[in-house]
């Protein structure tokens, strides 16, 4: 029920005289303070126009003594709450006896947030009574309200992108790690801000270089050019990177910094992604539609950053400890079995001086000692080592599959560029070897422009030159039926090339220390898609 008003011509308040009278006209609205103040004097009716979103004077059964001509033009419901939470307070503080303080309270009416800051007056001459009645000030606090309820959302969603339990996260891979984060980064960027098309890039400190590490709907730079943490000349993103602070495009076709990402984009916004208040990338959300972001957006998209920066940490920490404890027991393995076989190598120099020994059994001892050593390395000597080569099938010899195709090796580590392509050599494979990720990729180009084009490349995703995503993206527009396999260490993936280049036709990746038959049979699935025998999809 709308509360009864009561509109005395004259109220005596806490012995100050107050007159009702009408708004102030345009005119007035427009003077400065200074012209109304020689205009009204100490008029205290005129002042109190000037308060909040409205004023007004309530007893305790929640009746309307007073009220400014602002709040008087509210809703119905509005008024009702303004004068429930008043009548509240008054009865709380009957019950308690606390003093005359400003409470604030809070309510919503409609669509929009409120809050009250409430006064009791002193009634009586005795200031130890209870107040009878209370002046409240009224504010619309819908805007920051909203901002509040932004910031709660991405604080749940923060913490469901941080949710990454150790137990459940590394049995994964590296595609199934990442995935499993920009799955989230998805739900939270379309549920949070409307929009479908970003991308994430992480700071490589070594390089300046800011590496792409998940987009949806934004195309990727074409290979050769990259963007680098600069305040000029690498679009926006390189721009918040350098600056650390985030940046707001309300139209691209005015905006100096912009470099077009997606396709028809108009508006974007960009923030940094911080770490312990360090740069540590960016992400940028666009727009095909002008003045689709504003300033609350870019708060909130900040905010979010933070998160997502603490997630993808967590991840690499993740990935390291993986990798270091990996390499720890290895070396403690290598140490516990060295001194049996030093013991057993002691027994076979024995057993040579023995006469009764023949020599065929001491050649047959010497070969299993050096055959569970070279196991022992390869089981021991972490991601850059491929197993199980003393065991691939050779007796058919050659691999018809394989035989002659035509197949391009690259990795600037030697032993593993040697072993890998010895191993397909072996099956019968025309294998050309490459140490420079930048030599391996001019010939890719060279050899499809000449018409003969790699059927398989089997590239490193850790090279100085470029990534292993750079070299996924040369083959492929090189020559799109080109098959590509990735190989990382233990997952190890900082450039997130693997999930990259799976989105867009990977045939597979290999987590070094992989079995030598593996990579023949992998590369033999490739040379089959080659040949269009199975469907051409993304990698398993």
């Amino acid at each position: 029920m709308e509360p009864r008003r009561k509109y005395p011509r004259i109220l005596t308040i806490s012995r100050v005289t107050l007159r009702p009278v009408s708004l102030r006209t345009p005119t007035e609205r427009a003077m400065s303070p200074q012209t109304r103040n020689d205009l009204h004097g100490s008029d205290p009716v005129l002042l109190l126009e000037e308060i909040g979103d409205g004023i007004g004077v309530v007893d305790r059964a929640g009746e309307i003594l007073w009220m400014n001509q602002r709040l008087e033009a509210l809703t119905a419901e509005t008024l009702r709450r303004f004068c429930d939470c008043c009548r509240d307070l008054l009865a709380e503080l009957a019950h308690d006896g606390s003093g005359r303080r400003t409470h604030l309270r809070s309510f919503k009416a409609g669509d929009s947030a409120w809050e009250v800051a409430i006064t009791p007056l002193d009634g009586s001459s005795d200031r130890k009574a209870a107040s009878t009645r209370a002046v409240g000030v009224l504010h619309n606090v819908t805007s920051r309200q909203r901002v509040l309820d932004r910031v709660d959302q991405i604080d749940t969603a923060g913490a469901d992108l941080l949710a990454l339990d150790a137990k459940i996260v590394n049995p994964l891979n590296v595609g199934e790690r990442l995935g499993l984060i920009e799955g989230k980064i998805v739900a939270a960027l379309e549920r949070l801000f409307a929009v479908k098309d970003f991308e994430v890039r992480l700071l490589d400190n070594a390089t300046q270089r800011l590496e792409l590490v998940t987009s949806r709907g934004i195309p990727p730079l074409p290979p050769g050019r990259f963007l680098y943490s600069s305040p000029e000349g690498n679009g926006i993103s390189g721009h918040v990177a350098a600056c650390g602070e985030p940046y707001l495009c309300t139209d691209s076709e005015g905006d100096r910094l912009y470099i077009p990402g997606l396709e028809g984009g108009r508006s974007s916004i960009t923030a940094p992604l911080l770490l312990h208040d360090k740069v540590v990338g960016v992400i940028n959300m666009e727009s095909k539609l002008p003045n689709q972001f504003d300033d609350e957006d870019l708060l909130c998209l900040e905010l979010f950053g933070r998160y997502i920066a603490m997630a993808l940490n967590i991840l690499d920490m993740l990935v390291v400890e993986r990798y270091t404890t990996n390499q720890r027991v290895s070396g403690a393995l290598r140490d516990e079995i060295a001194a049996p076989i030093t013991a057993i190598r002691g027994a076979v120099e024995h057993l040579k001086r023995d006469p009764d020994v023949p020599a065929a059994a001491i050649a047959e001892l010497e070969r299993a000692i050096a055959s569970v050593e070279n196991r022992v390395r390869g089981a021991t000597g972490g991601p850059q080592v491929v197993l199980g080569v003393d065991r691939l099938d050779r007796s058919k010899g050659v691999d018809p599959d394989i035989s002659g195709r035509r197949l391009a090796v690259l990795d600037d580590e030697e032993p593993v560029r040697d072993v890998v392509a010895n191993v397909l050599a072996e099956v019968g494979g025309a294998v050309d070897r490459f140490s420079s990720s930048n030599e391996g990729c001019e010939a890719i180009a060279r050899a499809a422009a000449e018409g003969k084009p790699y059927d398989v490349v089997i590239s490193d995703v850790r090279m100085p030159e470029r990534n292993g995503y750079e070299v996924f993206r040369i083959a492929k527009e090189a020559c799109p039926r080109t098959q590509v396999i990735l190989m990382t260490g233990f997952g190890y993936d900082p450039n997130h090339s693997i999930v990259r280049s799976t989105q867009e036709g990977l045939h597979c990746f290999l987590f070094k220390p992989f079995q030598a038959q593996q990579l023949v049979d992998e590369v033999r699935k490739a040379i089959a898609e080659w040949r269009g025998e199975r469907p051409l999809v993304g990698g398993r």
